[in-house]
């Protein structure tokens, strides 16, 4: 992502959210890292639930799907919908862990699901 403000001038700060650390705070999910240009400076995102809404609300916009459709190939494209299929799967995941009172220790099952996506063959068992 490419940040801009009048303040930084001509410079934009470049930010490669998939290598932003996630911690879940209890009001939000803090994203942060270090910039990647035009300098090493750290950085903090706070996503609140508003946040997540606006940018689901963005995504939807008819503005956005022609813009990925003219400028992506079907693979890019493919990429996307499996990403999105995977959002679903772990909202529906945890959304039935909390419906049958499992998130109680919700550190112990944050660790479990990272633990599974770091490792899907899951071969630390074996």
């Amino acid at each position: 992502m490419h940040y801009w403000s009048e303040g930084l001038g001509r410079r934009q700060l470049i930010i490669n959210l998939a290598k932003s650390k996630l911690t879940r705070k209890a009001d939000f999910l803090e994203l942060s890292g270090v910039v990647d240009a035009p300098a090493p400076w750290e950085y903090e995102i706070e996503v609140e639930f508003a946040d997540w809404q606006a940018i689901l609300t963005t995504a939807t916009r008819p503005e956005t799907g022609a813009f990925l459709v003219q400028r992506s190939s079907m693979r890019e494209l493919i990429a996307i919908a499996t990403g999105l299929g995977q959002f679903l799967a772990v909202l529906a995941w945890y959304r039935m862990r909390h419906l049958l009172g499992f998130d109680r220790d919700a550190t112990a099952a944050d660790n479990a699901a990272r633990e599974l996506i770091a490792d899907p063959a899951n071969e630390k068992a074996g």
